[in-house]
């Protein structure tokens, strides 16, 4: 677990899930890695036109006023879950939670730059998703809390990492649940186990969040 500022309030950190609570919620397969996976900046990213560019770059570069992260991996390297919470200035939450909204709403595709490379994602239709995106949001989205999740994949077809994000927000704190996984067979037993393994962090993570009794 890291923080990307010190100044952190010891109570964000209560709210990530911890090592200790992964075998009663049948994720003993998983472990929590030594630092988090996801601290880097992201790439530059380029959508449809300037205007779309300027919200996709200024929604997945935000920055928090104080945030806590931690990452997970299981036996085999297949899956990596990065959580973090957040606690942003009163009103940029649900600006970034609005930013977010727009990325996903007008961004069906885009890319970003790594190095010489251009590298292509693109948006899963909620309703060709087996992860049932738009369920999961009218899960947690209520209570004065707000929900947003969608799957992208990345990269050229066969080699295409599968990235699926959940979002919660409730007032000015905001829960971050990032699934990572290369995009395989969706009707092999793999996809059955990874898809096993996010239901149960969905259980777990946002009821921690949102103070809810676990599913």
């Amino acid at each position: 677990m890291s923080t990307r500022d010190d100044a952190s309030q010891p109570d964000l950190a209560q709210l990530l899930v911890t090592a200790a609570e992964l075998p009663a919620a049948g994720l003993d397969d998983f472990t929590e890695l030594a630092s988090p996976s996801s601290d880097e900046d992201p790439p530059p990213m380029t959508a449809q036109t300037p205007e779309l560019t300027a919200v996709l770059n200024r929604a997945f570069g935000d920055k928090a006023a104080r945030e806590v992260r931690t990452s997970f991996m299981n036996a085999d390297s297949s899956m990596v879950v990065d959580e973090g919470v957040s606690e942003r200035v009163p009103g940029a939450a649900a600006a970034w939670m609005a930013d977010m909204r727009r990325v996903y709403a007008e961004c069906a595709s885009w890319t970003m730059s790594i190095g010489d490379d251009e590298i292509t994602v693109r948006v899963v239709d909620p309703a060709d998703d087996p992860s049932e995106p738009l369920k999961v949001e009218q899960r947690f989205g209520n209570g004065g809390a707000e929900a947003l999740m969608r799957t992208m994949l990345a990269g050229a077809p066969g080699q295409q990492a599968r990235i699926t994000t959940l979002l919660v927000r409730q007032g000015d704190r905001a829960l971050e649940l990032t699934f990572r996984s290369l995009a395989g067979d969706p009707d092999g037993p793999e996809a059955a186990r990874l898809a096993d393994g996010t239901a149960r962090f969905l259980d777990l993570a946002p009821a921690k969040f949102l103070g809810l009794p676990p599913r």
